[in-house]
C-alpha cells in the first residue's frame, strides 16, 4: 500500500512539472501568434520573451498552488 502511495505522489509532482514547463511554452507561443496576427514580425523577439514571461509568473502561480495543496493532502 506505501509504494502505491509514493507512485501516486510522484506522478502528482510530475504533472505539476510538466504543468509548469507547458506554461511557459504555451506563453512564447501565444506571443509569436500574437506577433504575427499583428503585423509586427520585426517585433517578434519581444512579443515571445513578453508572453515567455507572462507564462512563467502564471505557472509559478498554479505551481505554488498546487505543490501547497499536495502538502496538504499529505499532511492529512
Amino acid at each position: 500500500m506505501e509504494k502505491d502511495e509514493q507512485t501516486r505522489r510522484l506522478w502528482r509532482l510530475s504533472a505539476i512539472g510538466f504543468t509548469f514547463v507547458s506554461m511557459i511554452i504555451a506563453g512564447g507561443l501565444l506571443g509569436w501568434l500574437l506577433s504575427w496576427m499583428l503585423g509586427q514580425l520585426h517585433n517578434e523577439r519581444t512579443f515571445i520573451v513578453t508572453g515567455a514571461i507572462i507564462g512563467i509568473v502564471y505557472g509559478m502561480i498554479d505551481f505554488i498552488r498546487d505543490a501547497l495543496k499536495a502538502i496538504n493532502e499529505n499532511q492529512r
